[in-house]
This record gives C-alpha cells, sequence and structure tokens, in this order.
C-alpha cells in the first residue's frame, strides 16, 4: 500500500473526469452524433488518467504482475480479446475498416484497460473513495439542477412530455434522457455508502430521495425499476439499524419531496397517469416491454450461421431490418451475444462470475476494502446490470465508467489483509 502525496492528486483527478462524464457537457441534437461525441470524449479522460497513474505510479510492468499472481484470470481475458478480435476482422456486415465498428472496438478495450488501472489504483494506493462517490452523485445533482431550471426558463419545451427526445440548442448538458437515468440510478446506488455514516446518513437519505424523486420524472421505467431493487437493498442492509420513527422519517421526507415536485409541476400527472394506463393496458409483451422482444428477436435473426463469433462490434446499426432509432440490443447479455457470438460471451460471462464470486468472498470473510464501499459497489454493480436487462447499460460510454468503477472496487481487496489471506483467487 502507497500513502504517498500522488493518492490524493490521482484520486482527484480520477473525480474530475468521472464529474465531467456525468455532466455529459455536449450537443445532442441527434442520439447517434451524441453516441459518437461522448464515446471519443470518455475513451480521451480514461487514457488521459491511465497515462497519468502509469506515470505517477511508475507501475510499467502492471500487466507483468496481473499475469503472475492471477495467470487464469488473465489467460481467460487474453482468449476474450482474442475472440473479439476475430469477430471484428470476420464480421459479416462490414468491413474492418469500418469506422464505426473501429471505435466500438477500441472502446470496448478501452473500458477494460480502465478497469485493470482502477483495480491496480485501488490495491496499490490509499484511495479516497469519499471523494469519488460524491463526484458522481454531484454530477447528478447538477444535471437535476439543470432540468429544473429548463422546466421554468424553456418552457415551451415541455420537458416534462418530452423526456426521452429533447432536442434544442439551448441544451448545454447531455440531454439524452435515458442516459442521464441511468447516471441517477447509478447515483443512488453510490450514496448508499453514506448511510453508513453517522454524520452523513439523513444528508444522504435527502440526496437519494430528490434523485429517486428526480428519476420519476424522467419517467426511465428500466432504471426507475433498478434503483428501486437499490432502495429495497438498502432496507434489507439496513434492517437492523432502521427503527420506526426513522422509517416513519424517511416515509414522510420523500412525500414531501414528491409533493413538492407536484406542486411546482415538475409532474405531469395526467401524462404519468397516461403512460401507466397504457403499460397496465398493453395487451402484450412486447407492448409492455415497448417493443424490446422484437428487438432482441432481430439479434438471434441475424446471428443464423454466426453463432460462434457473432457479428462483430457495433453490428447492430449494420442490421438490415433494425428500427432506425435503435442502435443497440437493449439488452447487455443479447449485445455481447450479438457481436462476440458465443465464444466471446461465455468468455466474458466466466469473468464477470470470477469477479462477482471474489466479490463475495472478500466481504463474507471481512476481506474486502473499507466496508461501505465495497457494498455500495455492489449495489450499484446489481442495479444497473437488473437495468442492463432491457437497457443498453454495459453499451453507453457513461454507464460503461461507473461499472468499471464499481468492479474494480468489488474485487479490491483490504490493504490490511495479507498476501496468503487475500489469495481467494478470482
Amino acid at each position: 500500500m502507497q500513502t504517498d502525496r500522488r493518492s490524493l492528486p490521482l484520486t482527484l483527478l480520477l473525480a474530475a473526469i468521472l464529474f465531467w462524464i456525468g455532466l455529459g457537457v455536449g450537443d445532442n441534437m441527434s442520439d447517434f452524433h451524441f453516441w459518437i461525441q461522448s464515446t471519443w470524449t470518455t475513451m480521451g479522460l480514461e487514457w488521459f488518467f491511465i497515462v497519468i497513474y502509469l506515470l505517477l505510479s511508475r507501475r510499467f510492468l502492471l500487466f507483468y504482475s496481473l499475469w503472475k499472481e492471477h495467470r487464469f484470470i488473465t489467460l481467460v481475458g487474453l482468449l476474450w480479446a482474442l475472440t473479439v478480435t476475430f469477430s471484428y476482422f470476420s464480421a459479416p456486415y462490414y468491413s474492418w475498416q469500418n469506422t464505426l465498428a473501429l471505435m466500438r472496438y477500441a472502446e470496448t478495450f478501452s473500458h477494460i484497460f480502465f478497469f485493470i488501472i482502477l483495480w491496480d489504483f485501488f490495491k496499490n494506493f490509499t484511495v479516497h473513495y469519499r471523494i469519488l462517490f460524491a463526484s458522481v452523485i454531484l454530477s447528478a445533482l447538477v444535471v437535476m439542477g439543470y432540468f429544473i431550471y429548463i422546466h421554468f426558463a424553456f418552457p415551451d419545451l415541455e420537458a416534462e412530455k418530452h423526456v426521452f427526445s429533447m432536442r434544442s440548442k439551448y441544451l448545454l448538458l447531455n440531454t439524452h434522457l435515458h442516459r442521464i437515468g441511468y447516471q441517477v440510478e447509478a447515483a443512488i446506488g453510490f450514496a448508499t455508502a453514506f448511510l453508513f455514516a453517522k454524520k452523513e446518513k439523513y444528508i444522504a437519505v435527502m440526496v437519494i430521495g430528490m434523485l429517486f424523486v428526480f428519476l420519476l420524472w424522467l419517467g426511465g421505467r428500466a432504471a426507475i425499476l433498478g434503483a428501486f431493487i437499490t432502495l429495497l437493498l438498502c432496507l434489507f442492509c439496513f434492517k437492523k439499524n432502521i427503527s420506526l420513527p426513522k422509517l416513519i422519517g424517511a416515509g414522510s421526507l420523500a412525500v414531501f419531496l414528491l409533493a413538492a415536485a407536484v406542486h411546482m409541476q415538475l409532474f405531469n400527472l395526467e401524462y404519468i397517469a397516461h403512460a401507466m394506463h397504457k403499460t397496465f393496458q398493453a395487451g402484450s409483451l412486447d407492448h409492455l416491454l415497448t417493443g424490446r422482444l422484437e428487438v432482441w428477436s432481430l439479434v438471434l435473426k441475424e446471428l443464423q450461421g454466426h453463432w460462434l463469433l457473432g457479428t462483430g462490434p457495433q453490428s447492430y446499426f449494420f442490421y438490415l431490418h433494425r428500427h432506425a432509432d435503435v442502435i443497440h440490443a437493449h439488452n447487455f447479455i443479447l449485445q455481447m451475444l450479438g457481436e462476440w457470438g458465443i465464444i466471446g460471451t461465455a468468455l466474458f460471462a466466466l469473468l464477470l462470475y470470477k469477479a462477482v464470486v471474489y466479490g463475495i468472498q472478500l466481504h463474507l470473510q471481512k476481506f474486502a476494502t473499507d466496508e461501505k464501499y465495497h457494498i455500495a459497489a455492489g449495489v450499484v454493480l446489481l442495479s444497473l446490470s437488473m437495468t442492463g436487462l432491457v437497457g443498453g447499460i454495459y453499451f453507453f460510454t457513461q454507464t460503461s465508467v461507473y461499472l468499471a468503477l464499481a468492479f474494480a472496487l468489488w474485487v479490491t481487496p483490504s490493504h490490511t489483509v495479507n498476501k496468503k489471506q487475500a489469495a481467494l483467487q478470482m
């Protein structure tokens, strides 16, 4: 463990990157343009941190150390990387020179390298996780405040009616509210860490309440589901510490925030009632899932004859029969299956499984780094992955960064654990 003067600057740099990614500054006149712009920006920030970390830490033999300490995991990772590369070069819908495919290919590895660097940083330095978590939460609160400002400053945009498709030259921050919903969901998960602190738990309750009300305003059902599961997990984790007065107080606060939002006309109650009516009167599972079954079935159709290696990175965009506005599979399992095939998906699933089990072992045997942050990381992973069953959690760059942060913390052993204890082996 290193506690020298490099720890805080690296933490602050990472926090600044997380905050900027959370703001999502950029033009959103089209989803496609915003996706490309945000991808390049995020990759640039990831590699900026990677280079700075390697220069300051001087851990240039990091990947050699990874091979020595975790040979099986490294071997599986290399086989997965080889499979993804084969999928890219043998893709049936484009040549390997395709710009979008190359970007998706590079983006995938950028997130993986970023995760490895974060894990090494957390494992070898005293990291101020409070600052990192606060940066994600603060960015979500800034975005929330900005949209409240939009609601009052530009009433013609009718933000409460068009939260999924607002287009305006006046909007400076990330206006793709599907992604902001995912960001708010992640912020709620990270905020659960502060519920463990005596001095901050009441502020954390208020922040979680505000963010959840904001999420209700945005209306993304997938993100709401993930956030709701997060809150249930919090209740389970804190069941020994929750008294009836505290529960009544938290419930009263939530009701107050909801009433205040209604009074400020942040909610269009008729619109919400209409959306709920459509949900319960959908008439079919596909309508209930807003066309997801059609999106998912297209992946399986296009995989005919390409089951082993898939159809290549970003191939969903090039499927002939896709809906014009749909550029990914809206399910992280099918997204991986479509891009990498059975082999690539199975190898990556093995890596995910080993990481999840390793983190659980760290927690159960009390070997995890700072428990409150470790639990919050697990909550974020579960919440986002639940949403990822019907959304693009493992596709969007913003949420991929949050997943990399949470996974890195989830598999980081405590600095007080000796090597023999830490050898639970992933």
